[in-house]
């Protein structure tokens, strides 16, 4: 058998046919998601990014400023719907990764509960089980159109186990 008898069409774009593991998905998500809140590849790829504080967290407010004008603040119109920031967001200190999930309410109260009730919210497990354990997987391909964005709630899966787990923020 000569190399001819081994022809395969591949598809014109390469990277159609790679397998994509969960941690792929999530960090493409997280790179869109980054971007649409106005952080750039290079700053979301910093360790100073990544490790300290949410950039819409503002630390020098208190909980008797006008809520509307805080967000008023940090919220523009070209921020997608699902990740515009949350009043928690802006009054608790938090890891940015909770301001890529397009999840507004899973990210109020898991910030709340981070901040008043530590010995409920363990973050640091919530963080691993998003990121090293799949909890929450971002279905987005790019080119797949809109309503498949990852800023669009719609475009994630919460699995059966994380939801079990963290039931008290993904329940409505």
């Amino acid at each position: 058998m000569g190399n001819e008898d081994y022809n395969i069409d591949l598809p014109a774009d390469p990277l159609a046919i790679t397998l994509e593991s969960t941690h792929t998905h999530l960090l493409r998500a997280c790179f869109y998601n980054a971007n649409s809140l106005g952080i750039s590849i290079q700053e979301f790829s910093t360790l100073r990014c990544m490790s300290l504080c949410s950039p819409f967290y503002r630390p020098h407010t208190t909980m008797s400023d006008e809520p509307g004008v805080l967000l008023a603040a940090v919220s523009t119109p070209s921020i997608p719907a699902h990740l515009q920031p949350t009043l928690p967001q802006i009054l608790f200190p938090h890891h940015p990764l909770l301001d890529l999930l397009p999840f507004p309410e899973l990210r109020a109260k898991a910030i709340m509960l981070a901040a008043t009730a530590p010995h409920i919210l363990d973050t640091v497990e919530l963080k691993r089980d998003i990121v090293e354990k799949g909890g929450l997987i971002c279905r987005h391909r790019v080119g797949a159109g809109v309503g498949v964005q990852p800023w669009d709630m719609r475009s994630w899966e919460v699995a059966p186990w994380f939801y079990k787990k963290w039931k008290l923020l993904v329940a409505t």
